[in-house]
């Protein structure tokens, strides 16, 4: 039976319909492939039937302003495994492991999960010592393999730790300026492509392709390797000598930001920071936060001076406290500190006078010069982990207003207190701290040079050159004579703040020479030493001192005073058993001063020893306790202002006894101020709630 010819037209059309769709699919598919996935397949490809192994860039040197090298980069071995060429791989993670100091058994199953996945190489160990690599050359095992890698090494191990940070096993930045300018230093890899068969075995007669890496460039410091040693030395020797828990110094080119030096100790050696506590990483010089005490003044009396709410030759009383919001804030100085001048606020670094400056220019001028000196915000150190510091001007009362104005209830980092002192010294001008000098090719070409521009005028010229005058008369005349250099004009501030555990001190010295032309500013902060007298001008300012004068003398910048100096030799009183008012009024009658340590009211040490021969304007150190003198006849003191119990106390330790009338501060008393009575007699002392 014949099929209908219609019915034959019929099945070619759907023949031919069908032929069509599929030659559409199939062009689909073919283009799908060839141009969709064509890039990727051809990467599957050559990944299939080539290898390709990165060669590392060799990482660019960091040396000091004088271009001494700091951190360098040297080619070591690296051993790497070929799995599919390796015939026994027990034997060889055996002699590996004896070679290199490994786990046997975890190189073997390493190696065993390698070749099922036909892996083409791995790494076995990398930047090896010359020693392993000697091992394990004399072994000959089949199937490994070395290629060259560059290592950072530090050759001054543990100096500059803090700045120079330290790399990674790919040689990558992780801290300091390694981290910083970590696109500067690194460089860019190479690579060597070469054929493989299907095992990953590499073809012996396969073409290599050398690609070289572009190495990295150079970058110099600002840090001086010598003042570094300085810094680092005299730190460690104040450390030990005070048995504190860790220290800062900085030291700063004012004028232009460039940081000489910085260190913090304990430190660590980068060589090898692994075996250190993560801790010892820390650069607290930027990281850290802690009370400025005293030294914060600058910022007061600055913005005091800028505002005109006082003048040098002002006049201020210092009864011994200071009253605000009807909470009591002492005097570090037992009794205070009496009539002085604006200067000699500074120099006798009196708290309650510095309230009153605190008081007078009110929250809102005292937020705008603390903000413009660079508190409460990063100063932008190219440094990583910087702090801002804590300050919340929506926190600040009269109280706290009164505490900051002598650096207690703000935390400030070690930075920003150098950086806010420079600004003095350099003419009221901000200036950005910063670690690095220049970015340099291998021909010692300078690709670019850091020189940030002052960033704003925070005070006059006039008001700065009138705080370098202050601050050479602390140094002079007031608590900061420690920090002398013969010679040398310098001026500087102490400042010792106490610990939210109590007994814990921070002291601190800074301070600025020549004073004319300032080269250098130096900060040294002592975290909690102990053992003798605790203050910044006794710990810290020796420290400050040495490193000024070597620092100086290193430079090459000559004295600019001859001393000629007259001595008049004064034979140190006895002052022990002594009420320490009297003690205090004896030293001042002989030309010296008074630094008292201790708490309570009578004399029971002090240095230098009675008899020795001293200087005018010598300070001597007394050491007060809570024991009673049995002097006869008692000179009755001056109580005015004392609480109920300091005047019970003041007494009852020199002999007397007392009379309390009414509550609240001392106002009145009989018999009255310095008339000499016997032992046991009976003061009379009038109290008021308004002293």
């Amino acid at each position: 039976m014949s099929v209908p010819q219609i019915v034959i037209k019929r099945r070619l059309v759907v023949l031919l319909l069908f032929s069509l769709m599929l030659s559409f699919i199939l062009m689909g598919r073919v283009f799908w492939i060839q141009f969709v996935l064509g890039d990727e397949l051809k990467d599957r490809a050559l990944s299939q039937w080539t290898s390709d192994v990165p060669i590392e860039p060799k990482r660019g040197t960091i040396y000091d302003r004088n271009k001494n090298p700091l951190a360098i980069s040297a080619t070591v071995d690296t051993v790497v495994a070929s799995p599919p060429d390796i015939e026994d791989i027990e034997k060889t993670a055996r002699l590996l492991a004896e070679a290199l100091d490994m786990d046997k058994d975890k190189l073997e199953e390493t190696l065993k999960t390698a070749k099922e996945q036909k892996k083409g190489a791995i790494y076995i160990k990398r930047k090896i010592s010359d020693e392993e690599s000697e091992a394990v050359r004399n072994l000959n095992l089949k199937g490994i393999y070395f290629t060259k890698e560059n290592k950072r090494f530090y050759p001054e191990r543990n100096l500059c730790s803090h700045v120079l940070g330290f790399t990674g096993i790919d040689s990558q930045g992780l801290d300091g300026i390694e981290l910083i300018y970590e696109k500067y230093l690194k460089g860019t890899p190479g690579r060597i492509v070469s054929e493989k068969d299907a095992l990953s075995r590499k073809l012996p007669f396969g073409t290599d392709k050398y690609i070289p890496p572009e190495d990295g460039l150079d970058l110099i410091l600002t840090i001086d390797k010598i003042i570094q040693h300085i810094a680092e030395r005299e730190l460690e020797k104040a450390l030990a000598q005070h048995n504190a828990k860790r220290g800062t110094v900085i030291v700063m080119d004012p004028k232009t930001g460039e940081i000489l030096a910085l260190a913090n100790k304990p430190d660590y050696d980068p060589n090898n920071f692994g075996q250190y506590p993560q801790k010892l990483w820390r650069n607290a010089a930027v990281s850290d936060v802690y009370e400025p005490g005293s030294t914060f003044k600058i910022v007061t009396a600055s913005a005091a001076l800028e505002e005109g709410v006082a003048r040098p030759e002002d006049k201020f009383y210092d009864p011994g406290y200071a009253i605000v919001s009807g909470v009591r804030i002492g005097c570090w100085y037992h009794g205070g500190h009496g009539s002085q001048t604006f200067i000699q606020l500074l120099e006798n670094s009196c708290n309650p006078g510095f309230v009153d400056l605190g008081m007078k220019l009110g929250k809102d001028r005292m937020m705008k010069y603390i903000k413009g000196f660079g508190f409460g915000d990063k100063t932008g150190v190219d440094l990583p982990g910087e702090a801002r510091g804590l300050l919340d001007p929506t926190k600040v009362g009269p109280v706290e207003l009164a505490t900051i104005s002598f650096g207690q209830g703000i935390s400030v980092t070690p930075i920003q207190l150098i950086t806010a002192l420079s600004t003095i010294a350099n003419d009221g001008k901000l200036v950005q701290p910063h670690v690095a000098k220049a970015i340099v090719d291998k021909d010692g070409n300078t690709i670019h040079e850091f020189s940030p521009a002052p960033l704003r005028q925070v005070v006059s010229y006039e008001t700065a050159q009138e705080m370098k005058k202050i601050l050479e008369s602390v140094v002079t005349n007031g608590t900061g004579g420690r920090g002398k250099v013969e010679g040398y004009r310098v001026a500087g501030k102490t400042g010792t703040a106490e610990k939210y555990v109590p007994g814990k001190y921070v002291v601190s010295y800074m301070g600025f020479a020549p004073v004319d032309d300032p080269k250098l500013a130096i900060l040294v902060i002592i975290d909690e030493p102990s053992g003798g007298l605790i203050y910044g001008g006794t710990i810290a300012g020796p420290v400050f001192q040495k490193i000024l004068a070597d620092s100086l003398n290193y430079l090459g910048i000559e004295p600019e005073i001859e001393f000629i100096e007259e001595k008049e030799y004064i034979i140190v009183p006895d002052l022990r058993n002594l009420y320490i008012e009297d003690a205090r009024k004896i030293l001042l009658q002989n030309g010296l001063s008074a630094r008292v340590e201790g708490e309570g009211y009578v004399v029971t040490e002090q240095v230098p020893m009675p008899g020795a021969q001293v200087n005018k304007n010598t300070t001597v150190l007394l050491k007060v306790s809570d024991s009673k003198t049995n002097k006869d006849p008692v000179t009755i003191p001056d109580l005015t202002g004392r609480t109920v119990k300091e005047s019970t106390d003041i007494l009852n330790a020199i002999g007397l006894n007392i009379e309390i009338v009414g509550s609240g501060y001392a106002v009145n008393q009989n018999p009255p101020p310095d008339v000499e009575v016997g032992l046991g007699t009976t003061v009379r002392v009038e109290f008021s709630q308004n002293p």
